[in-house]
């Protein structure tokens, strides 16, 4: 009898970037279930172009419901 392994889970390391790369780039993802699929979403948002500031600023106000972020 043969045992299947499942692929292995993407990593810590590759879910950080993929958040990082979303947020960067105003996009959003879907939580991949394998290293490979992390992997090939990686690399469709290093090819996105970055947003510029005031993107990210309107983001942030947007997720926050109208809230303006307090000053650090």
């Amino acid at each position: 009898m043969a045992t299947t392994q499942s692929p292995p889970a993407p990593t810590t390391k590759q879910l950080a970037f993929l958040r990082r790369l979303a947020h960067q780039t105003g996009t959003t993802f879907t939580l991949p279930r394998t290293r490979r699929q992390a992997s090939r979403q990686i690399a469709a948002l290093v090819k996105r172009p970055v947003s510029d500031q005031l993107e990210f600023a309107l983001d942030d106000l947007a997720v926050r419901g109208g809230q303006l972020a307090e000053a650090a």
